[in-house]
């Protein structure tokens, strides 16, 4: 009997005519008319998406059901496995397992197995479950969970193993997923997972530095620290006074707009860019206050940057203007790794988060294509 896979929730087959459809409402200011034709015409391939839901646990470990997808190639040996974490989801409605077909599952169309949780507070737990938001320990372990899942979904329902050797990776929020997923397999030493390689880019892998940088800057593209405010404030019971955390519309109208049912341009147009008008003048000294410095306190236990050494060979990407993750949070990663002797690379582009997000999938598609070619040796 299986101890993580409960069942298939839905099941469909997609083409990559699809994807770009979902592409295009996701992201409509994206102009993909130059590769489109060419991708079109490359990758014909069909792949199989199913959504299940599996056994993990919240933050407090207490069991929960979760969900996922994994995608995989139709009438084809695949390639490889890819658990790839997704990005942040603002808003609780857009998890694989909901939509089935998502912009990171372009990467299956490779011919990969592409394994992606929706990680709690969305899928099947996004009314149940307070959105665990960038709390490492919780998100390695669910992530963990659902790839023992998928082994035992193909073993017991497709009637053969899942491939040993995966590649892990992650952009923005999956890029910080995709470190705790790395740093969750290496502490388990499991036999039947093997990590090739991690890739990952713009994450947030130490809140302290982060915002640091952000109080000096005054400054965030996107304003998500409420939100990790928020489930920090849940998770760990701080009962914090918001009136030394907040200031402003946001300290007057967080209940509402912090209850994840608006999308992020919204919540850029309600709450802004200039941190001055939506947190507390604490924020900005180097003293702070008592309610702020308890949100410190956990940040610090939820480093990924500190407290471990990897073994896997990682490759660590970030835009050097990056305006909503500050670029220091990769280097600050990258500098604590190499000190301590880890199989580190990086990589710094232009074009901010947003569009250097492109380069990085790109990258991601090139290392799926030329794994098989002795590529790391040059990577």
């Amino acid at each position: 009997m299986s101890r993580y896979f409960k069942e298939v929730l839905k099941e469909g087959d997609f083409s990559i005519t699809d994807v770009f459809t979902e592409v295009k409402k996701d992201f409509p200011a994206l102009d993909l008319s130059r590769i489109e034709p060419l991708i079109r015409t490359l990758f014909k391939m069909r792949v199989r998406i199913t959504a299940i839901s599996y056994n993990t646990v919240d933050p407090l470990e207490n069991p929960v059901l979760s969900s996922g997808i994994i995608m995989r190639p139709i009438n084809r040996k695949p390639r490889g496995v890819l658990h790839f974490l997704p990005s942040a989801n603002i808003d609780k409605f857009g998890s694989g397992s909901d939509a089935l077909i998502l912009f990171e599952g372009v990467l299956s169309f490779l011919g990969y197995i592409v394994i992606i949780p929706d990680l709690l507070g969305n899928g099947i737990t996004k009314d149940t479950v307070e959105y665990p938001f960038l709390m490492a320990e919780n998100t390695g372990q669910v992530a963990y969970d659902m790839h023992r899942a998928a082994i035992e979904y193909y073993q017991e329902v497709l009637g053969h193993p899942l491939p040993k050797h995966i590649s892990i990776g992650g952009y923005s929020m999956g890029g910080s997923g995709a470190l705790a997923l790395v740093r969750h397999i290496e502490r388990e030493n499991p036999s039947d997972i093997i990590v090739d390689r991690a890739i990952i880019g713009g994450g947030l892998y130490d809140l302290n530095v982060a915002f640091e940088e952000f109080a000096k800057t005054g400054f965030a593209q996107y304003p998500a620290a409420p939100g990790v405010f928020k489930a920090y404030d849940k998770w760990y019971n701080l009962n914090l006074d918001y009136s030394r955390v907040f200031t402003g519309p946001l300290l007057e109208n967080m209940d509402s707009w912090l209850d994840r049912t608006h999308y992020r341009d919204q919540l850029t147009e309600w709450i802004g860019q200039d941190l001055h008008k939506y947190m507390h003048p604490d924020f900005f000294t180097p003293e702070r206050n008592s309610e702020i410095k308890k949100l410190w306190d956990k940040f610090r236990e939820n480093s990924l940057a500190d407290g471990w050494t990897p073994k896997t060979h990682i490759l660590i990407a970030h835009a050097s203007d990056d305006l909503s993750v500050p670029t220091r949070v990769a280097t600050y990663t990258v500098e604590q790794f190499r000190k301590r002797g880890a199989r580190i690379r990086s990589r710094y582009g232009k074009g901010g988060h947003y569009e250097f997000g492109k380069w990085f999938f790109l990258r991601m598609g090139i290392h799926l294509i030329l794994k098989r070619m002795a590529f790391w040796t040059r990577f």
